[in-house]
């Protein structure tokens, strides 16, 4: 059997994440959603559908390359029976059903869908792309609804289904070779130590706390966990990762090299992000690349315990939830102090700097907010260098590729950005 991963028309839902990776190249718990993928079928040929214009830059970071077949590559589907599963799927193997043709649905969106040896051939001869091969097996095959919790709608899903994650991969880092607790002199386990796991290149310094009342803590190789640090399961603390004096709240997931201070509940840094210093991160999905500033504080519940409404696509969504903070896109910053309002949407590239006042709720990607004015900023050559130098303090380089899907995305959403910040200079604060 070959496994598939694509993305669907509902990936607009998702940025500003998805501006610059694809749907399943987002972070719930300790990984990645293909990578979920990965696990959950070790021994399967993979092969992934993804937009073509984020090919090259998805390819120059991408991790696990050499478990990836073909990108894009229809015709490499022959041959064998085909599981095509939606790249905004928590991937849940017991779901699916062994040798049955199907195309499981939910809320009119194809979750997987498993076609023989026989039908794939006919897909293909009638089909140039996967969404079409899609539309064909619907048809065809007939739809099968299903009830599916795990099915990544907007940011804020990644969010609820973080501590869930964390839980369930929790098993797959016990089976590793890690390091007991009680080899770190000072480190203080409240609850029970088997749902601590520790990599064998981690650092933990004295006068730390883990408590796993409610979960498990995993952290992975190179992460060190400096003094007068407490964190409460389910948490999980990313490779190369440092957490610095911090509180760090049940629910988080803090990805690969960051460097996280004060206070974080129910998070998800994506990857090399900065919050170095204190301020409150909370029901959140930060990007790679981020620095927020000092006393940064995000908010996450309004006064009147009301539901959260998050601007997705020009529109106002309500969330259906009480706890909501911020999305904030890849390369943005805020500076000292900032304060995001309830259920921000923050672009990428973007500049915050406090006047004291929180920006707009919503702001373009590649806008900066400067003195209580929203404005287009120094232009992006100049952004691209700050992203390039923010970067090189990782050891890390800004690849060809991705500097040309930048341009790309910038020329994008030109009007949007115009359009927004004319509308936003009429009406004043």
């Amino acid at each position: 059997m070959r496994v598939a991963i694509f993305e669907d028309q509902f990936v607009d839902n998702l940025k500003p994440f998805t501006l610059i990776r694809p749907s399943f190249a987002l972070r719930c718990g300790p990984s990645l959603l293909y990578e979920k993928v990965l696990k959950a079928f070790p021994n399967e040929q993979i092969y992934i559908f993804m937009r073509r214009h984020l090919c090259e830059a998805f390819i120059s970071r991408m991790q696990h390359a050499e478990r990836i077949n073909g990108i894009n590559n229809l015709s490499a589907l022959r041959g064998d029976g085909v599981l095509l599963l939606n790249g905004r799927w928590i991937v849940d193997r017991g779901m699916i059903p062994e040798g049955d043709e199907v195309v499981a649905v939910h809320e009119g969106a194809v979750v997987y869908a498993y076609l023989r040896k026989t039908s794939i051939e006919k897909a293909l001869e009638v089909s140039d792309s996967v969404e079409k091969l899609l539309e064909w097996a619907r048809k065809e095959i007939g739809e099968k609804r299903i009830e599916v919790k795990g099915l990544i709608n907007y940011p804020w899903d990644l969010v609820e289904h973080n501590r869930d994650e964390i839980r369930r991969e929790f098993n797959a880092f016990e089976e590793l070779n890690g390091v007991s607790p009680r080899e770190f002199r000072g480190l203080e386990i409240m609850g029970d130590e088997d749902w601590v796991f520790i990599s064998r290149g981690a650092r933990i310094y004295p006068n730390v706390v883990f408590d796993t009342s409610d979960g498990p803590i995993i952290i992975d190789e190179g992460a060190i966990i400096f003094p007068f640090t407490v964190i409460f399961g389910p948490s999980y603390v990313g490779r190369d990762s440092w957490v610095v004096g911090g509180k760090i709240r049940e629910g988080t997931a803090i990805g690969p090299v960051c460097r996280v201070g004060g206070e974080v509940e129910e998070s998800i840094i994506h990857g090399y992000g900065n919050k170095y210093h204190e301020g409150f991160l909370g029901h959140s999905y930060v990007g790679e690349w981020v620095n927020l500033g000092a006393l940064t504080t995000v908010s996450d519940l309004k006064n009147d315990y009301s539901n959260v409404e998050v601007y997705v696509n020009g529109k106002l969504i309500d969330t259906g939830r009480i706890k909501v903070g911020s999305f904030i896109g890849d390369h943005t910053k805020t500076g000292i102090g900032t304060l995001l309002t309830t259920g921000s949407n923050i672009g990428i590239m973007c500049n915050l700097v406090s006047d004291g006042r929180p920006p707009p709720k919503y702001m373009p990607s590649f806008t900066w907010y400067i003195q209580g004015k929203m404005t287009r900023g120094p232009g992006l050559k100049k952004m691209l260098e700050t992203a390039r130098i923010a970067m090189s303090r990782r050891n890390v380089q800004m690849t060809k590729a991705e500097e040309e899907l930048f341009q790309r995305i910038y020329e994008e959403t030109r009007e949007e950005r115009d359009k927004i910040i004319e509308l936003y200079g009429r009406r004043g604060r």
